[in-house]
């Protein structure tokens, strides 16, 4: 076990084949958690979602941030690991019914995981004793009260339970900023080279989501004029949102400006809403694809749809590297005129094929955009 920060540069940058494998589980889970939206676009199916998303974000997040700090593979860090994967498997095959008769076995799942991070931590001590009030920090803060907490809930019906997760959620993100911890953080910074990676990683993992998601339509229509109308363009957007992303953390200095090495909390937790945009996005853009085939096209969708565009042009403000003023007015600017097309759309019901279409001009747009910017190629 090293630390990754003593590593040379190259090396710690870049993930280990471990960390992307244990990323592919996370394919699975995402799956999921579009599936149960995708069921219910009410507006208690998206509390739901969200309360079972935040915490299945947050296990892949501790994970992230421990190997960020670490860099391991030996024996015993490969068996918990292996370990991990079971209790989030199983944590991914109860979403469908975390509310109701899976709830025990989530919550079982989810301390077995908060076990596994703890033993992580604990023997991480004798390797980093310079580090030890941080590592404990991480223990008593984070881990031991999410499983204490968890535990609790299974006294609870199982309709409350929700609330103690989304309450111990909510515990560890204030837990997370607190000036203590943001004190040890600038003793200790992070790498944040490693963390852009991360968490790049993490967007990527959750498009190939909103791709599979898109093609799984069923049953598959035939490539038809009206169904290659649609799913060009909607193949473009979604290429352009990998586009814009990954530009803007891959700007000059961006490493330095997105994952601010003594708090880069803030940049870390934007990375949850902008993670559940795309999978919203990835079951309004099946839905919409359903709708070219059956001839009936639900308002709803388009909202879903034009929503979730603007919203990850706002969220791009926030973890982008460039955020010089013109950049961010830029990506404001593509988020409102998403958001006036809302109501639009809502009283005119255009095809589906002519919203891909507005959609991925307007996205085009703001990528041709950044590259008339100086400096840009």
């Amino acid at each position: 076990m090293r630390l990754r920060h003593r590593l040379p540069e190259h090396e710690a940058a870049k993930p280990t084949w471990l960390e992307l494998f244990y990323d592919l589980v996370f394919v699975a889970v995402f799956i999921q958690i579009g599936d149960r939206l995708s069921h219910d676009l009410s507006a208690s199916g998206f509390l739901q979602v969200l309360v079972l998303f935040a915490p299945l974000w947050w296990v892949w997040a501790n994970v992230a941030w421990y190997m960020n700090r670490f860099a391991v593979d030996d024996v015993v860090h490969r068996l918990l690991l292996l370990v991990q994967l079971f209790f989030i498997a199983w944590m991914g095959l109860s979403v469908p019914d975390a509310f109701g008769a899976a709830s025990t076995q989530f919550v079982a799942c989810y301390i077995g995981f908060r076990a596994t991070m703890i033993a992580m931590y604990a023997r991480s001590l004798r390797h980093a004793p310079g580090q030890r009030e941080l590592l404990l920090r991480h223990i008593t803060h984070f881990h031991l009260p999410g499983a204490l907490l968890w535990a609790g809930s299974l006294l609870l019906p199982v309709e409350w339970r929700p609330w103690v997760w989304a309450v111990t959620f909510l515990w560890e993100a204030y837990s997370a900023m607190a000036p203590r911890f943001l004190t040890l953080l600038r003793r200790f910074p992070v790498h944040t080279h490693h963390l852009v990676e991360r968490f790049g990683t993490l967007i990527i993992l959750v498009l190939g989501e909103t791709f599979i998601k898109s093609i799984t339509v069923a049953p598959p229509p035939p490539l038809s004029l009206d169904t290659a109308l649609f799913s060009a363009p909607a193949i473009a957007t979604f290429f352009g949102l990998w586009w814009l992303y990954f530009t803007a953390i891959d700007a000059e200095h961006a490493t330095s400006r997105v994952a601010y090495a003594v708090n880069p909390v803030p940049w870390i937790f934007a990375h949850l809403p902008l993670a559940l945009t795309l999978i919203t996005m990835a079951v309004a853009k099946t839905k919409l694809f359903e709708s070219v085939a059956s001839g009936y096209a639900n308002p709803l969708y388009s909202l879903l749809y034009l929503g979730s565009l603007a919203l990850f042009c706002v969220l791009l403000c926030l973890v982008a590297g460039d955020r010089r003023h013109h950049a961010t007015r830029s990506r404001l600017a593509t988020a409102a005129i998403f958001t006036l097309l809302i109501p639009i759309v809502l009283m005119w019901s255009p095809p589906p094929a002519l919203l891909a279409g507005l959609a991925t001009a307007i996205v085009a747009g703001l990528i041709l955009q950044s590259y008339q910017r100086p400096g840009n190629p």
